[in-house]
């Protein structure tokens, strides 16, 4: 009996102590781009493997992958076959999107507004069984572009109707006195407009928590900063020099930084979570990004990110850390700024190894490394949605910290302990499970 509480005791030690912060660590993920595939300088390619040129872009990580319910009426989910449907949750952030008509409605693709009709029309909007609309940020209207595609730049099986246009967002230019930016559903650009200078876009409506801004950062004094918003680990500092695309690429994949070897070059929406819109010159947090290279170092710098331009194959998407803008005119041969990120599922990797321990991470895959005993694949299986949340929290945020891989390293030293108890003891088994499924829901997880 005493070796149970025990267990029972150290149970619950590792499960307050990991998942207490699973909540307030990842509120808002970023989603994936939607890019599956891959290009040279010029046009598009077979993917190439670990090794080979080209290596490592954005079709090669498929982390957050787009998703979507249609939702009817009164807010409830409706089968993907349904012929129709009032608004669209992304499964990803969470939030809820209004989806526009082709029939003269106030919902009607074509109508255009100015700023304050906009901000009129989401507020007084009352749509799908929700009072609260409002306008979307620029990171709420960017995630939304799927880059593998372009006018319109948006999954047009859940949002039908997408004018290939501007669509406002609530994000003040901090560069330019009364402007904000906007989204172009045709590629994905962005843009800054005047709100009282009689400008007129499209406006889509959007309810939730607001995604971003991601300014929740760790500085691990080791050259690497971990944002708990995003679960993403980043090179602190500027790589040095400049590069081609191709050289930043292998830059990425053959850097080293602070023991770890799985770095990669950023896809564009992992790269513009770290802008930050309330500065310019540079628009980051400089305290601990301190030599981020803007525009008040030489003219129009960028960085580059993992996705390329799929309107012309020789450009990139890059992010201007002058004022935050996305510029899809990245020329590959042409040479600009590297910041390294790590974090999320590849799709080249079977395992992580976290000091020495090595663990399977990626469902699907067809490692014949042999996995470790693990106490949650024990209480819901292998590939239930609650074993897959846990996996993410562990490979996405536990992992980029060194406390976080301390855990990971107990979790699995006493998960065959744990384990055995549980089966032996089917009432112990039910208190460990009833204790996770209580944490889980309390930190917004699974219910």
């Amino acid at each position: 009996m005493g070796g149970k509480i025990n267990l029972f005791l150290l149970t619950i030690f590792f499960v307050l102590f990991s998942l207490s912060t699973l909540a307030l660590a990842v509120d808002c993920p970023i989603p994936d781009t939607g890019q599956t595939k891959c290009f040279d300088d010029t046009q598009e390619i077979t993917c190439p493997q670990p090794g080979e040129p080209f290596y490592g872009q954005d079709a090669h990580c498929g982390n957050n992958l787009h998703s979507y319910t249609k939702l009817d009426a009164y807010g409830n989910d409706l089968p993907d076959t349904a012929p129709s449907w009032v608004v669209v949750r992304d499964n990803v952030t969470g939030l809820i999107w209004e989806v526009k008509t082709d029939d003269s409605s106030i919902h009607d693709k074509d109508t255009t507004y100015n700023w304050d009709d906009a901000v009129s029309y989401c507020e007084d909007l009352s749509l799908g069984g929700f009072a609260d609309w409002r306008i979307p940020t620029v990171i709420e209207l960017s995630c939304l572009i799927a880059r593998e595609r372009y006018d319109p730049s948006i999954n047009s099986t859940y949002f039908p109707n997408t004018v290939s246009g501007d669509y406002w967002s609530s994000t003040a230019s901090a560069s330019v006195l009364g402007y904000v930016w906007y989204v172009d559903f045709y590629d994905g650009s962005m843009s800054l407009i005047g709100k009282s200078y009689g400008g007129r876009s499209h406006v889509r409506a959007v309810r939730g928590g607001q995604c971003g801004p991601f300014d929740n950062f760790i500085d691990h004094g080791d050259g690497t900063v971990s944002n708990t918003d995003t679960g993403l680990m980043w090179q602190k500092n500027t790589a040095p020099g400049t590069f081609n695309w191709q050289q930043a690429l292998s830059y990425c994949e053959s850097l080293t930084l602070a023991e770890y070897d799985d770095w990669r070059l950023p896809n564009v929406n992992e790269l513009q979570s770290l802008v930050d819109y309330s500065r310019y010159n540079p628009s980051i947090n400089t305290g601990f990004f301190p030599d981020t290279v803007s525009s008040t170092d030489i003219p129009s710098p960028n960085y580059w990110s993992s996705t390329t331009n799929v309107y012309d194959n020789e450009y990139v998407w890059e992010v201007s850390f002058s004022t935050g803008g996305l510029d899809n005119n990245g020329y590959k041969s042409g040479y600009d700024y590297v910041r390294a990120v790590r974090g999320g599922v590849t799709e080249s990797s079977t395992t992580t190894t976290i000091s020495g321990s090595t663990t399977t991470t990626i469902q699907g895959s067809t490692t014949s490394t042999p996995v470790q005993p693990c106490m949650s694949e024990s209480l819901y299986g292998e590939q239930s949605e609650k074993t897959e949340l846990l996996r993410h929290f562990r490979d996405n945020v536990l992992s980029t910290t060194p406390e976080g891989q301390e855990i990971i390293k107990l979790y699995y030293q006493w998960s065959p302990a744990i384990i055995e108890a549980m089966e032996q003891d089917e009432e112990f088994k039910k208190e460990v499970k009833d204790m996770v499924d209580g944490v889980l829901t309390l930190n917004g997880g699974v219910e």
